[in-house]
């Protein structure tokens, strides 16, 4: 052992003591510790075939002190002909300790090593530290992933371990095994000590500093989902991680999951002991992790893309194959005429913009002022499985005072995993939302978003399986309208793949979708060849076709992610990398006003979209009023854009759309009052249109008054307002 340890003789062990425990009690123990750890007073950690941890209770001066006792097993003259110039495993344990503790570092206050070698052999091997009942970061990522899954507390702890690893790395320690199982981490009620404390320190290096092919040594032996772990790294790099990181964790992650796989083969009498004496909780499998993040309202995806589709049954792809191959013949002309027939009919605007709820009780009173001065717009309130019979009572009452004061009330029941994985848990969810709002609500959709895996459906069969588990509720309450199957995103062969898995007779009385177009940056902006209102015919045309659902659509998701609200926007979640952002399609508040009254624009006037169901009111990330500050909401441009939209046109009669430009449109209705409002923009280019004869005032998206002195107004991305006697 290095000198510098101050090395003593304690009876027959030779090494190093902590200045705390040189009282005669504690020394005398010492000179006892081997019975100490085979003894009855010892509370037994864990055990191995050579090695073993006990906890007991040292006698020192100032008092007792509850320490760890890690044993080394004998081992084979060789290793002892190389510890004697390395230092035995208890030795290294305590260098490395002294040296993460003088770093700042946390790991367990080491008392002492007490080595005792004859004749070349070390035949007994001690470290001793402070103990500390900490849970592993195994035990509470365990914990969290199956009994609180909860997005920004898993994010916590990457984050804490991540910056302690990196302190470790800093401090020119490299673990060298580094599992999940030698991280403990404080708990959330203890505080004053280091968040986490790195144990089993024999095989650590000393390394001043490591290069990236050492530090992503250590980081392969963590355990996480990809995606977590993709997060992870991110969080240690504090920077966009170098290409050399990368590439080495993931060199040695290969080759360590290989190594694992034939553990087995190698220590078969040990596995199978390991197995048959395993009492404590370990991970769930991938799949089923279901991680609730708050911030941005929908659960986490765990995994990467490449890692999800390992899970996605290739005989599902056949079937949406062979589902839009089916499809395409009868669908094209219908889709054609939809097309054809797009702004060419009156529509009735009454009721066609609602807004989405996710209901808290703290917020009701303020969500409701705000909703008493949008005029009346339906809502639409979530029921989510995860949350529990208080939450679902508190959103049945909000439900059943607004209907009783009028407003039109629609209901998402919305899965989570357990709800997938037990259709009798699913039937039991949705028998209590029904039994809670029947006679209140106007419709009830079925299951959200059921082609993303992270909301807990990864098969046709499974979706299958809740809906044939779904069919008792149908038959208990007939009379409450349904809508479905309620897929995302411009996928539509995955919808009629969805469609087809219904059971015989079932349908729905409107096909709802919930379609965002945000990737694409402006509705008008095409994907594929599709913009927003050929997505609409689209999707009506199937409607019209499938024959499991009536000749309806409803869009009862959509908005924009906010530019700079970061893990609160649905692509900020859950993790703001570092760096610039790739592809973002966030937006300024400004654009993500113009742009969603554009997307209603088109959607209802066509006469496609029976109504467009905005999410949702309140949220940082992505809704018409900001909560970042708890006490002082703040309306966005977006509200107060809605406001005069519905306050303009919300009870008129689209009439006809005009198309002056190469991009722009004017949109015309005639209103109660018998006046006439047209709302106009340029989606490219600004252009110029000539200002109608009469009596004519302009207002801006906000409902501000534009003043107007030539005989044209200049066109943008802006809705502009014109109101004509």
């Amino acid at each position: 052992m290095d000198a510098a340890l101050d090395e003593i003789d304690v009876g027959p062990y030779r090494g190093w003591v902590s200045p705390a425990c040189r009282d005669p009690s504690s020394l005398e123990q010492f000179r006892r510790i081997a019975g100490s750890v085979t003894g009855e007073q010892c509370q037994i950690l864990t055990e191995n075939e050579t090695d073993r941890i006990v906890r007991v209770s040292l006698a020192c001066e100032s008092g007792p002190i509850d320490v760890a006792i890690k044993s080394y097993g004998k081992r084979n003259a060789a290793r002892d002909r190389a510890d004697r110039l390395s230092g035995s495993r208890a030795a290294r344990s305590i260098r490395t300790a002294l040296i993460l503790q003088a770093s700042g570092v946390g790991t367990p206050r080491p008392m002492a090593c007490l080595d005792r070698w004859e004749q070349g052999r070390l035949l007994e091997s001690y470290f001793v530290t402070e103990y500390v009942g900490w849970p592993s970061f195994k035990d509470e990522l365990v914990r969290l992933y199956r009994h609180d899954p909860q997005c920004a507390k898993v994010m916590a702890l990457l984050e804490t371990v991540a910056n302690s690893v990196r302190g470790m790395h800093d401090a020119g320690v490299v673990h060298r095994d580094l599992g999940n199982q030698n991280i403990l981490v404080r708990p959330a009620d203890e505080a004053g000590a280091p968040g986490v404390q790195f144990i089993d320190l024999n095989r650590a290096r000393l390394i001043d500093p490591p290069n990236a092919r050492e530090r992503a040594r250590d980081i392969s032996r963590l355990t996480l989902p990809s995606d977590f772990l993709r997060v992870f790294i991110e969080m240690y790099a504090q920077a966009p991680p170098e290409p050399d990181l990368l590439r080495c964790e993931d060199r040695y992650r290969r080759s360590f999951a290989r190594h694992t796989r034939t553990r087995a083969l190698r220590h078969p009498v040990r596995e199978r002991r390991r197995k048959r004496e395993r009492v404590e909780e370990d991970y769930p499998p991938e799949r089923e992790l279901w991680i609730w993040d708050e911030r941005s309202g929908q659960p986490v995806g765990a995994l990467k893309s490449i890692d999800r589709r390992r899970y996605y049954p290739k005989p599902d792809v056949l079937r949406q194959v062979a589902s839009t191959l089916r499809a395409a013949g009868p669908v094209r002309p219908i889709y054609v005429k939809l097309l054809d027939e797009a702004f060419t009919q009156p529509v009735e605007m009454a009721g066609r913009v609602g807004i989405t709820l996710h209901p808290h009780e703290e917020h009701v009173e303020r969500e409701q002022d705000l909703l008493d001065r949008l005029a009346g717009v339906p809502v639409l309130l979530r029921y989510y499985r995860h949350e529990g019979e208080g939450d679902w009572d508190r959103a049945t009452e909000w439900a059943r005072h607004l209907h009783s004061a009028g407003t039109a009330v629609s209901i998402a029941a919305v899965q989570d995993r357990i709800a997938v994985r037990e259709p009798s848990a699913w039937a039991e969810f949705c028998e209590a939302v029904f039994s809670r709002v029947a006679g209140v609500a106007s419709w009830i959709e079925i299951a959200h978003a059921i082609n993303r895996s992270k909301w807990g459906i990864w098969s046709l069969a499974e979706y299958r399986r809740m809906m044939e588990a779904f069919l008792p509720v149908r038959a208990h309450f007939p009379e409450v309208p349904i809508t479905g199957p309620a897929a995302i995103d411009f996928e539509y062969p995955f919808l009629l793949a969805a469609l087809k898995e219904l059971p015989g007779g079932f349908r729905f009385s409107a096909l709802s979708h919930h379609l965002y177009v945000d990737r694409r940056g402006a509705p008008e902006r095409a994907q594929t060849g599709y913009d927003s209102l050929r997505k609409f015919a689209l999707a009506r045309a199937i409607a019209r076709w499938s024959g499991h659902c009536e000749d309806r659509l409803i869009i009862s998701e959509t908005n924009w992610p906010l530019a700079g609200t970061g893990v609160y926007s649905p692509v900020g979640a859950p993790y703001q990398s570092p760096g610039a952002r790739r592809n973002d399609p966030s937006v300024g508040e400004d654009e993500y006003g113009h742009f969603m009254i554009r997307y209603l624009l088109i959607a209802l006037c066509s006469g496609l979209v029976e109504a467009v169901y905005w999410w949702r009111l309140v949220a940082r990330g992505y809704g018409l009023v900001d909560d970042t500050d708890p006490a002082n909401w703040r309306e966005r441009p977006a509200y107060r854009m809605l406001q005069f939209f519905l306050q303009s046109v919300g009870t008129s009669r689209f009439v006809r759309r005009e198309t002056p430009g190469p991009t722009s449109a004017v949109y015309w209705f005639d209103n109660p009052d018998g006046t006439h409002t047209g709302i106009a923009y340029a989606h490219g280019d600004p252009e110029r249109w000539p200002i109608p004869p009469g009596d004519i005032r302009v207002f801006d998206s906000e409902g501000n008054r534009v003043e107007t002195s030539a005989d044209s107004i200049k066109l943008q991305g802006e809705p502009v307002y014109i109101l004509a006697s």
